[in-house]
């Protein structure tokens, strides 16, 4: 018996020791029970269209810095951000400027696809800017995976935005929109706008967790007659209508956006949405 024991002691010291020398060597530190692990890179069935990963830069061939830059003075429109843990971190901060000067409190920084003036509803025009877009795909399946910040009076989306070549090539897929005063739900929206062959759907979506708790994976299916929202890969809702044109995709965190409640003065900045990484596929 005292032999067995001893090899049993053997036997668990030799487990311990190679993940002992990982974290001495430095290794990354598990993922949270809370997080949703990220997807291998390739999809079956999809091609690899474009993604970004975050590894400490932004891919400027695919992304603008600057928030529907149109409506608001440049330096009031550029997006606050950073990198931490190989993910990207789109930031409200202390010092950051609002959106608007004219007394609006909403703060954003978001990152986008593509530009153009007057892009997105009807709204305010500060300048004019040149029509870019780096990404603009019509149908695919574009996944992130990220942690919002679940506080009142913030929200963050991942959606799209028709490039309005006409002006109904206007509707927008909400994929994943987190009022930071509901911490267990998110919408998914279609939103028609101009374009008078879709409908308005507005849908809260519960899920089992805090998605402020850890990183998950909120995705899009987008054919020509259905929009598909599938959350850590599973299937959770589906519409049956489309948009039937380019549209670009967007990043942002929002403060004070007007619709998700007061914020609380004594709550720190800064407030974060945290992306590991945006890719998209195509059949």
């Amino acid at each position: 018996m005292k032999n067995a024991s001893s090899v049993r002691r053997f036997t668990r010291s030799a487990a311990i020791w190679p993940l002992l020398a990982a974290a001495l060597a430095g290794a990354a530190p598990p993922a949270r029970a809370a997080d949703m692990p990220p997807n291998p890179l390739q999809k079956p069935g999809w091609v690899l269209d474009r993604h970004d990963e975050f590894n400490g830069g932004l891919d400027r061939n695919l992304w603008i810095t600057n928030y529907l830059e149109s409506r608001t003075p440049e330096w009031r429109s550029r997006a606050r951000y950073g990198f931490r843990n190989n993910a990207l971190v789109l930031r409200i901060d202390d010092d950051q400027p609002t959106y608007y000067a004219n007394g609006d409190r909403m703060k954003v920084s978001s990152i986008q696809t593509g530009q153009r003036t007057g892009l997105h509803k009807s709204s305010p025009q500060d300048h004019t800017i040149p029509t870019i877009w780096k990404y603009a795909p019509k149908y695919g399946y574009f996944e992130i995976r990220g942690r919002t910040s679940a506080r009142s009076g913030l929200h963050a989306a991942f959606w799209t935005v028709g490039k309005q070549d006409t002006p109904a090539q206007s509707a927008e897929i909400d994929v994943m929109e987190h009022p930071g005063r509901t911490p267990r739900n998110f919408n998914f929206n279609l939103f028609k706008w101009s374009d008078p062959n879709i409908p308005q759907v507005t849908q809260s979506v519960p899920v089992g967790f805090d998605l402020a708790g850890g990183m998950h994976i909120y995705a899009l299916e987008w054919t020509p007659t259905q929009i598909k929202l599938y959350v850590d890969n599973r299937l959770t809702r589906t519409v049956n209508a489309s948009p039937t044109y380019a549209s670009g995709f967007l990043l942002g965190i929002y403060e004070n956006a007007g619709w998700t409640g007061s914020v609380d003065p004594n709550d720190p900045r800064p407030k974060e949405f945290v992306v590991d990484y945006f890719r998209a596929y195509r059949r």
